[in-house]
C-alpha cells in the first residue's frame, strides 16, 4: 500500500444494524489485502465490516477520489466519467426499473451521483435531474462535461435537504458504503412525499457471482445485504418495499407509518450463510480459473483462446 494511503488503517468498531455485537468472522482481508474483518450476524443474518474506516479516514477516502482511483487504476476522472456515461437516449436498468414502478417523467434526485452518469438518460428523456455527491472533482466534471445540476455534499456538515420535490430518488450502490444506512434512509425519507419512490440498488449476497468471491468484499463497502436484512433496514427507517428485483439488487421503497419491526426469524442467518457458501464455492468459475491457470503455466493460454475463437466462429 502506498504511503499516502496509510490513513486507510485508521478504523472504528461497528455493531450490526440490528444492534448485535460480534458475529461469525469469515474473512479477514479485502480484495486489496487490507485487514478488514467481515462478519455474519448470528441474530439477523446481516453481513458487515466490523472494523470499517474511521469517520475521518472515510471523509478523506471519499473526498479525495482515492476510492474511485482504486476502482479504476490508471484512469483519470475525466476518462472514468466519459466511459461510464451511457449513450444518448439509452434506457438503462435504473430507468427501466423506474418505469416499472410508474415513474415516467418528473424530478429525479440522485444521492451519491458521482459525475452524474446515471442521470443522463433521465435528462435526455425529459426529466428534471439533480445530483448530490461528496466527490467534488467528479461533481465539477459532471457540471462541465455533461451540463448537469450536481451539488457537493459538504464534509463535516449536516446532510443537505433539497428544496425541490422529488418524484423519484435514486440511491444506487451507495447504502453499502455508509456506516449507518438506517440514518441515511431516514434523512431521505424526511424530504420525500408519500408518493415519492426511492429506488435503491445494492450488491446482494445472493449476487456474489457477479463480482466473484475475491472481489466482492473490499474497503469501500461496509454492509453486505441479504434481501431480508435490507428489508429490516428499510423498515427501521420508516419505509416499505413496494417492488423488488433481487436478481439485479434493485428495490423500490416508499414512506410508511412507523411500525414495530417484525419479529426476527431464526432462518435469516442460515439464508445468508448459504449465500456466502454458494458465492465462495462457485464451482463453474473456480474450474474455469483452474483451467486458465494450468494453460498459462504450460504457455498454452493464447493457443486455447485462439482455438476457442475458431470454434465459436464456426
Amino acid at each position: 500500500m502506498s504511503t499516502h494511503l496509510e490513513y486507510l488503517q485508521d478504523r472504528q468498531a461497528l455493531s450490526c444494524i440490528c444492534g448485535a455485537e460480534g458475529g461469525w468472522v469469515f474473512r479477514h482481508s479485502d480484495r486489496y489485502g487490507l485487514n478488514f474483518k467481515y462478519a455474519l450476524c448470528l441474530k439477523c443474518g446481516h453481513v458487515r465490516t466490523t472494523n470499517p474506516l474511521s469517520a475521518q479516514a472515510a471523509e478523506r477516502f471519499y473526498g479525495s477520489s482515492d476510492y474511485r482511483t482504486m476502482y479504476f487504476p490508471n484512469e483519470s476522472p475525466r476518462d472514468v466519467l466519459l466511459r461510464k456515461c451511457p449513450k444518448a437516449d439509452s434506457i438503462t436498468p435504473l430507468m427501466d426499473f423506474a418505469r416499472v414502478n410508474g415513474r415516467i417523467l418528473g424530478t429525479v434526485i440522485e444521492w451519491g451521483c458521482g459525475g452524474g452518469w446515471n442521470l443522463v438518460p433521465f435528462r435526455d428523456a425529459g426529466w428534471k435531474v439533480i445530483g448530490y455527491d461528496y466527490d467534488l472533482p467528479y461533481v465539477e466534471l459532471g457540471r462541465e462535461l455533461l451540463g448537469l445540476d450536481l451539488r457537493e455534499i459538504q464534509l463535516n456538515h449536516e446532510l443537505p435537504t433539497p428544496s425541490e420535490t422529488a418524484d423519484l430518488v435514486i440511491l444506487n450502490h451507495v447504502l453499502e458504503h455508509v456506516v449507518d444506512p438506517v440514518h441515511l434512509l431516514r434523512h431521505i425519507r424526511n424530504w420525500c412525499t408519500p408518493t415519492t419512490v426511492l429506488l435503491v440498488g445494492v450488491p446482494l449476497l445472493r449476487n456474489i457471482k457477479t463480482w466473484h468471491w475475491h472481489n466482492f468484499f473490499h474497503v469501500a463497502h461496509i454492509h453486505y445485504f441479504s434481501t431480508g436484512s435490507f428489508a429490516d433496514c428499510a423498515h427501521k427507517a420508516g419505509m416499505s418495499i413496494v417492488h423488488a428485483d433481487p436478481s439485479r439488487g434493485l428495490f423500490a421503497l416508499q414512506s410508511q407509518e412507523m411500525q414495530c419491526l417484525p419479529r426476527q426469524r431464526l432462518g435469516k442467518p442460515a439464508v445468508s450463510a448459504v449465500s456466502l457458501a454458494v458465492g465462495f464455492l462457485e464451482p463453474t468459475f473456480r474450474v474455469r480459473k483452474l483451467v486458465r491457470s494450468v494453460l498459462r503455466s504450460l504457455h498454452l493460454l493464447s493457443a486455447a483462446r485462439a482455438l476457442k475463437r475458431v470454434i465459436l466462429w464456426k
